[in-house]
């Protein structure tokens, strides 16, 4: 798992793309969470972005990947580390990856030749 530091200062924002699986934990202070949630999308008259408040101690797992806002909250810096989820290594996707490379070449020889 990588592991990223963050901290944000009274009225601070980061924005970042975090991973399926990234887990975001509080060391100080209280961090409010915005995100879009996924299984909202079938409502047409609701947000489709949720805010959570976590306090010192907590831990959120994020459930789909997608933008993630962080603000501090409560008028105190803020703290916290983002553990992303370490990559597959599965058959499956060792396959998927050959078999994308592959295709990079044949299709990049193509593109080559049909250049004047």
């Amino acid at each position: 798992m990588r592991t990223q530091d963050i901290r944000l200062d009274a009225g601070q924002s980061h924005f970042a793309w975090f991973d399926k699986g990234s887990q975001i934990v509080v060391l100080d202070g209280a961090l409010a969470v915005t995100l879009r949630h996924g299984g909202l999308d079938w409502l047409p008259d609701t947000p489709h972005y949720v805010r959570r408040m976590l306090d010192e101690g907590e831990c959120l797992t994020i459930e789909t990947a997608g933008h993630v806002a962080l603000s501090a909250g409560g008028g105190r810096t803020v703290a916290a580390t983002v553990a992303e989820p370490a990559a597959r290594s599965s058959v499956f996707a060792t396959w998927r990856a050959r078999l994308r490379r592959v295709r990079a070449q044949l299709l990049g020889e193509r593109h080559v030749r049909e250049q004047p």
